[in-house]
C-alpha cells in the first residue's frame, strides 16, 4: 500500500496512476469480481479521491448510461453508424458491431464506458488510440475509420475483423497430440496457412511474420505498442493477422510505468523492464519481447510465465528464466525454440534489434530454413554462461531446467536478494545454487550434497566456513579427513585447532598429534578428560535451528 506522501500530487504520473486503476478496477468489474473501492483510493493522493471515488462507484453501478439517460442497444445511431449488436467488453471499452449505412459495410465501434467518461484523462487515453493508429497505414494494423462523439458518447469507428482473436485459436488447439501446418489452418478457419508447407511451427511463422512487419512499422513512426497479446491479434477470414487495440502506444522511450509503480498492460506478456515496477524506459524491443511470448504460447497452448495473482506473474517475469519450448513441446523444432529464446532474453540488447529481423527469421521459420536466431544462439554452453552471468548480476533471479532426473532439476539457480517478508528460497536440483542449496552438487550460504560448498556445507566432499563430511575444509571443519582453523575428525584433521587420530595445528588433540600445543591420547591418563575432548560440539544443533527458522 502506497502512503500519500510517496505519490506524486499533480502532472503525467497522476494522471497515468488514475488511468490505470481504473482501467484495473473495469476489467475486474467486467469479470464479475468485487474489487475494494478502498483499495484504489488509498493508492491516491486526497485531492484526487472524488473523481476516482465517482468513477469507481459509476462502474459498480454498472451504469452505462450518461447524464442525458440515453440507453445503447441495436439500432442506436452513434454519428453516422447504427449499432447493430454487442460484440465484446472490456475493462475500458465496450465493443459493437454497427453499419455504416454510406459506405454499406460492417464496422466495430469501440465505445468507452460512460463512467470513466467522467474523468478527462480517460477521454485522452481513449482518443489517444485513435491518433496513433492513424499515423500507421498498414495492411496488418486495424484501421480506425472515425472518432466521434455521440450524446454524450466517446466512440471509435473502426475496420470490423470477421474471425476470431489469436487468444480464441489457441483455445481451439488439442495440443496434447502431434500437430502440423493444417491443424492451424483449421482453427484459424483459412486453408493458405497450410498451402505450400507441412509443420506448425512453419504455419505459425507465416501466421506472425506480418504482424512483426506492422509491429516495425509503428515502431518507425516512434510508436510503442506496450501491450502485444494473443487477444490484440485479431484473424480476418482470410488468414490475414491484424494487430489491434494501440491504446497504451506511446512515443518510443517513454516510461513504461507510473512513478508510483503501477502498471500498465497485460502482465503474462510484459517484458522484464515493464514488470519492474520503475519508471524504467522501454522501447520497440519490449514489443519484440512480448510478440516473442505471443509465439511461445502458439507453439505450446502454455504461457511461458504463470502465477495465481497478478503480483505473482509479475515476480516471476522479473527473476525467473521461462521452460524452453522444447521442454514443453518436444514436437516444435530448435528454430521456433531460438526465436521465442532470442525474443524473451532478459535484456533488450540481446533481443533482435528490431521487429523487423524478427520478421525476417519468421520467414526463414516458415520456410523451413535455418533461423539466424539458432544460428548465432551459440548451444547450450552460451545458455548457461548467460544463466552465470544473470545469477551474479544482484538482481532477483531464479532458474530451474525443465529437465528432470528422479524427480529434480538438472538445475536450479536462485540469486539476488528476496522479497521482504518472505520464507527463505531453496535451490534443490542436481546442480543446486542459492542461499539454501539442497542437491548432489550444492553451494550457497547452507550447502548440503555429496559435493557441498559454502558458508555452511555438509556432504561427502565439503567446503566452507563451516563443512561437515568424509573430507572437510573450511573455517569449522568436521568429518573422516578434516582441514581447517577448527578441525574435527576421526581419521585426519589439519587446522589452528585439530581433533583426530591423526591431528596437526596449532593445537593439535588425537592418538598421534603434532603441532605447537599437542595433546595425544597416550598421555592422558583420565578418560573422562579424553570424553570431553571427544564430544561433538553443538554446532549441528545451532545448524538445525537456523535451517529451520523462515
Amino acid at each position: 500500500m502506497h502512503r500519500d506522501d510517496d505519490l506524486p500530487h499533480t502532472g503525467a504520473a497522476l494522471e497515468d496512476l488514475l488511468d490505470a486503476l481504473v482501467a484495473e478496477y473495469s476489467d475486474r468489474v467486467a469479470a464479475g469480481q468485487r474489487p475494494m473501492p478502498t483499495e484504489y483510493l488509498a493508492q491516491v493522493p486526497a485531492g484526487a479521491r472524488p473523481g476516482l471515488e465517482r468513477c469507481l462507484r459509476t462502474i459498480d453501478a454498472g451504469t452505462s448510461t450518461p447524464i442525458n439517460s440515453t440507453v445503447l442497444r441495436p439500432g442506436t445511431q452513434l454519428g453516422r453508424y447504427e449499432l447493430v449488436r454487442e460484440i465484446g467488453r472490456g475493462g475500458m471499452a465496450v465493443v459493437w458491431l454497427g453499419r455504416d449505412p454510406e459506405l454499406r459495410r460492417a464496422v466495430a465501434i469501440k465505445v468507452l464506458r460512460p463512467g470513466l467518461a467522467l474523468e478527462q484523462t480517460h477521454v485522452d487515453r481513449f482518443k489517444r488510440e485513435a491518433l496513433a493508429v492513424a499515423r500507421l497505414k498498414h495492411p496488418n494494423v486495424v484501421q480506425v475509420h472515425e472518432v466521434g462523439e455521440s450524446d454524450g458518447f466517446h466512440w471509435l469507428a473502426m475496420e470490423y475483423v470477421e474471425g476470431p482473436s489469436l487468444s480464441t485459436v489457441i483455445d481451439a488447439i488439442d495440443y496434447e497430440r502431434p500437430l502440423t501446418a493444417r491443424d492451424l489452418a483449421l482453427a484459424v478457419g483459412a486453408a493458405h496457412l497450410a498451402t505450400g508447407i507441412e509443420t506448425f511451427d512453419q504455419a505459425a511463422g507465416r501466421l506472425l511474420a506480418p504482424v512483426a512487419e506492422a509491429l516495425h512499422a509503428a515502431h518507425s513512426l516512434g510508436l510503442v505498442h506496450r501491450d502485444v497479446k494473443p487477444s490484440n491479434i485479431l484473424l480476418h477470414r482470410d488468414g490475414r493477422a491484424v494487430i489491434a487495440d494501440f491504446g497504451l502506444a506511446k512515443a518510443d522511450g517513454e516510461p513504461s510505468l507510473s512513478l508510483t509503480g503501477t502498471t500498465i498492460g497485460t502482465p503474462h506478456y510484459m517484458s522484464p523492464e515493464q514488470a519492474h515496477l520503475t519508471t524504467a524506459r522501454v522501447d520497440h524491443r519490449t514489443d519484440v519481447y512480448s510478440l516473442g511470448v505471443t509465439l511461445y504460447e502458439l507453439l505450446t497452448g502454455e504461457r511461458p510465465f504463470q502465477g495465481e495473482s497478478f503480483l505473482a506473474v509479475v515476480e516471476s517475469i522479473r527473476s525467473q528464466v521461462p521452460t524452453g519450448v522444447r521442454s514443453r513441446a518436444p514436437q516444435r523444432t530448435k528454430d521456433a525454440a531460438a526465436i521465442c529464446t532470442r525474443c524473451m532474453q532478459r535484456t533488450p540488447d540481446q533481443r533482435y534489434d528490431d521487429a523487423s529481423s524478427l520478421s525476417a527469421d519468421l520467414r526463414y521459420l516458415e520456410a523451413g530454413q535455418r533461423t539466424i536466431a539458432l544460428a548465432v544462439g551459440g548451444g547450450p554452453w552460451r545458455e548457461f554462461c548467460g544463466h552465470m552471468q544473470m545469477a551474479g548480476s544482484g538482481l532477483p533471479y531464479e532458474y530451474r531446467s525443465a529437465r528432470t532426473v528422479l524427480g529434480w532439476p538438472l538445475v536450479h539457480i536462485i540469486s539476488g536478494p528476496r522479497v521482504p517478508g518472505s520464507t527463505k528460497r531453496v535451490a534443490r536440483g542436481w546442480l543446486a545454487m542459492g542461499p539454501k542449496a539442497v542437491g548432489f552438487l550444492a553451494a550457497g550460504q547452507v550447502a548440503i550434497g555429496a559435493l557441498a560448498f559454502g558458508g555452511i556445507a555438509l556432504g561427502a566432499i565439503s567446503g566452507g566456513g563451516l563443512s561437515f563430511g568424509a573430507l572437510a575444509t573450511g573455517g569449522v571443519a568436521m568429518g573422516l579427513i578434516t582441514a581447517g582453523g577448527v578441525s574435527i575428525g576421526p581419521i585426519l584433521a589439519m587446522g589452528g585447532i585439530a581433533v583426530g587420530w591423526v591431528a596437526f595445528g596449532g593445537l593439535a588433540i588425537g592418538h598421534w598429534a603434532g603441532g605447537g600445543t599437542t595433546i595425544c591420547k597416550h598421555l592422558i591418563d583420565d578418560e573422562a578428560d579424553w570424553e570431553a575432548f571427544s564430544q561433538a560440539p553443538t554446532l549441528v544443533a545451532k545448524l538445525a535451528e537456523w535451517w529451520t527458522t523462515p
